[in-house]
Order: structure tokens, then sequence, then C-alpha cells
């Protein structure tokens, strides 16, 4: 049993749609015909700004140069031990045709010591990690209640790893990094409640054997829109991934509740 604690806070992904409906008008026959006004037209050209947080739980394994460390932590240990964190999302779309950009990076350090039955010592970690994914997208659907997106992409993912636990008599310590793309495919549904309320979700599959054996990531929300151009969401957010290549395995599952907020233009 190794007594070392990781954590990889690895990171929701956020978008707002507007509906429109135009109605009809009926002029009496023996009148003059008037013209009805112009429907309102949706942006050719429209750009969306997301920032938000994503707090994750993790379970899994780490493997480095043949030197495996499981892995069981829980957000308090996660907010205990960052460091630095950045998440993001950005997308710019043309009429049914969109381009999108997930950001996700986390450091992360952490020093203690232990003592598990006659076995003590000192552990601890150091773990850089990015994830960024590029998704091409098109609208399938969009009846103004209803707004579904097909995609496909690629993510680019990064992990650099220091592991060290020193008992006296042993001393362990184990450093890597690596990175690798993986293509994805997913869709993407934003569903209006009535109101400014409105449901989301999004989920993604990838990897099939030709980098890691499986990513994927699933998530669902609950938004609101405080303006036509300001949005936010509050939903959880998982993502899994399975890589085993040259001494490196990462095996994890990654899960948390998401808040963002995103500004349209």
């Amino acid at each position: 049993m190794n007594p070392l604690k990781q954590s990889i806070p690895s990171c929701l992904l956020l978008a707002s749609v507007l509906g429109l409906q135009a109605g009809e008008m009926s002029v009496p026959v023996a009148a003059s015909p008037t013209p009805l006004p112009p429907s309102p037209v949706e942006k050719e050209w429209r750009w969306t700004s997301t920032s938000y947080a994503w707090l994750t739980d993790i379970s899994g394994d780490i493997t480095v140069r043949d030197y495996q460390f499981p892995i069981d932590v829980g957000m308090d240990d996660v907010l205990k031990d960052l460091d630095f964190s950045y998440m993001s999302y950005s997308e710019i779309s043309y009429k049914r045709w969109s381009l999108g950009l997930d950001v996700v990076y986390a450091k992360l350090s952490n020093d203690r010591t232990f003592a598990v039955g006659p076995l003590s010592g000192d552990a601890g970690f150091e773990l850089e990690q990015a994830l960024i994914t590029g998704r091409l997208q098109y609208t399938a659907v969009n009846n103004g209640a209803l707004k579904l997106d097909l995609f496909t992409g690629c993510r680019w993912n990064y992990y650099d790893v220091d592991l060290h636990v020193d008992t006296g008599r042993r001393d362990i310590h184990r450093t890597g990094n690596e990175d690798w793309f993986d293509v994805i495919v997913g869709a993407r549904a934003v569903i209006q409640l009535g109101g400014n309320w409105f449901l989301q979700s999004m989920g993604d599959i990838g990897g099939f054997g030709a980098e890691s054996d499986l990513t994927w990531q699933a998530s669902a929300g609950m938004g609101y829109h405080f303006t036509p151009c300001i949005s936010g969401v509050l939903g959880y957010r998982a993502m899994g991934v399975d890589y085993n290549k040259g001494g490196f395995l990462m095996d994890t599952v990654s899960h948390g509740p998401a808040l963002g907020l995103s500004f349209s233009f």
C-alpha cells in the first residue's frame, strides 16, 4: 500500500443560445396588403468567452517509470494542494459552423509525513497538467426550444509528475512527463425552459486505442440568461482517461461541481 496521495484537478464547459420566433399577421380581405415586419435575424458571426471553475474529486492510478501510485483524493485535498489553475472556453461561430477551444491548466504540490503501521516517513509530489481541446462543431438542430451541436476534434494531454517517498531505509523518487493527442467526437445540447432559464449538457468520447485506450467527458447543468449577452451555468462535470505507454500510466476519473460565466458578442 503506497501512502502517497495525488490530486489532479483537471477541470465545465459553457455556451448560450438565442431562440427566434416569428409571428403571423392576419389582414382583412378587403384591405390593401400590408407588408410584414422583417423577422429578427441571428448574427452570422458570434463570439463567446467563458471563464469557469471546476472542483474535482479524483480516483485511479498513476504509474511513473513502472512504479504505481494509487489515487483517492477528495475535493478538500485539491483545494489545499492547488498552486495555480486556469480554465476557460472560447468559441467563434458563423451561421451553423463554429470552432471551440477549451483550456484547463493546473499545478499542484504537497509534502507530508505519514505513518502506516511500522512504516513512516515523508512523501510528496509535484504535478503539472494541461488539457487543451479544440472542436469543429455543426448545429444540426436550432428551433428556438432546442439547439443541438455535433462535433469532432482533438484533445492535447500533458502531464509532468515528480513523486517521492522516503522511509529512512528506502528513498523512492520518480519523475516523468508525457504528452499525447486524442481524437474525440461528441455532442452538445441546450434546451430553453422558458423565461431566462435553460438546461445544458455535453459529452465526448475518444482515444480509441490510437494514443489513449479511452478518453471521455460528460457534463450537465442549469443556466440563466442575465442579459442577452451574459449567462451563467451551475452543473456537474466528469472526465476520465486511460493511457498506458512507455512506462507511464494515467488511469483516472475526475468529477465534481462546475460554475461558469459566459459573455457573447
